[in-house]
């Protein structure tokens, strides 16, 4: 294994600063609404995952909205706060002459707040009212997925607490739980378990595993440089299974490439830690990665 992860490793690195292609997030979904069937984006696109993490539903709509599809929010259910951008024209400026408002832009935007509720806080008003607004804008999903054995081998192995469904890939360290999007909304079976060894990465470094990371830390600058060895270590046990990995985790990874570098001891860092992460999952212990200048 450790000429795979050199080759790897080099070949991420190599595609690192060349930053030729964008990152692609390898599935589909997303909170969106289910009235409109719109993609929310930006920062509501977070809030919904974090408040919607207990449900399987990533559809939300407005109260009226309910209304409007034959359905009601359940009594006592707390609601989300999302924002959308909205464009206004400024009123011509009354008085006896020009303000220097005047020479401002003829139009602005400006936040409007909304309160949201998922489709699992509504009940029917109308007999299958639910189940055809469930269906209405279903997000599209890849027919088939097929486990590849010896991944799904190495996954079942590390004992890891893995729950699916929902829009985010996640580690939560407080819970000690990884989250994943369905296997079927995925574009491709490679993009799957790339995506877990990444969170099964994050995973080892628990305090009960390597004692990389701790709760406390978690979003932390600390646990910014943990996205590298987490994607590293993906990196390096796709090629252990020989899935073609290497572009996505160098776009993913691209804005590291000035930083690394600038500081080769970093690289050498995350290499290492990403190394033991890998072999952590294997069982296996390997040579150290060699880092080249």
């Amino acid at each position: 294994m450790q000429k795979v992860y050199a080759e790897v490793f080099e070949n991420i690195i190599r595609e690192m600063e060349q930053g030729n292609a964008p990152w692609v997030k390898p599935w589909v979904g997303g909170p969106y609404n289910a009235a409109t069937g719109r993609r929310y984006s930006g920062g509501n696109v977070i809030a919904l995952i974090f408040a919607g993490a207990k449900y399987q539903s990533q559809g939300w709509l407005t109260w009226n909205q309910a209304i409007e599809a034959g359905c009601v929010v359940r009594k006592g259910e707390k609601s989300t706060s999302v924002f959308f951008m909205s464009k206004a024209v400024k009123k011509a400026t009354q008085g006896d002459g020009p303000t220097e408002a005047d020479n401002d832009p003829a139009s602005y935007f400006f936040a409007r707040g909304f309160r949201v509720f998922n489709l699992e806080q509504l009940d029917e008003l109308e007999p299958g009212a639910l189940e055809a607004l469930k269906a209405r804008h279903t997000p599209e999903t890849l027919e088939g997925f097929e486990a590849i054995e010896e991944a799904e081998e190495l996954v079942t192995r590390s004992g890891a607490d893995i729950t699916h469904g929902g829009g985010v890939a996640c580690y939560v360290p407080s819970l000690d739980v990884i989250r994943m999007p369905d296997p079927e909304s995925f574009t491709s079976r490679e993009g799957y378990y790339a995506t877990l060894f990444h969170e099964l990465a994050h995973w080892t470094g628990a305090d009960c595993r390597l004692k990389r990371i701790t709760p406390a830390r978690f979003g932390s600058e600390t646990y910014a440089f943990e996205e590298l060895v987490a994607e590293l270590a993906s990196a390096f046990l796709s090629g252990r299974f020989g899935f073609a990995q290497v572009s996505q985790s160098a776009a993913y990874l691209k804005g590291w490439a000035k930083a690394c570098r600038q500081h080769p001891e970093m690289l050498a860092k995350a290499a290492s830690l990403a190394q033991k992460a890998a072999d952590y999952l294997t069982g296996e212990q390997s040579a150290p990665v060699a880092v080249t200048q």
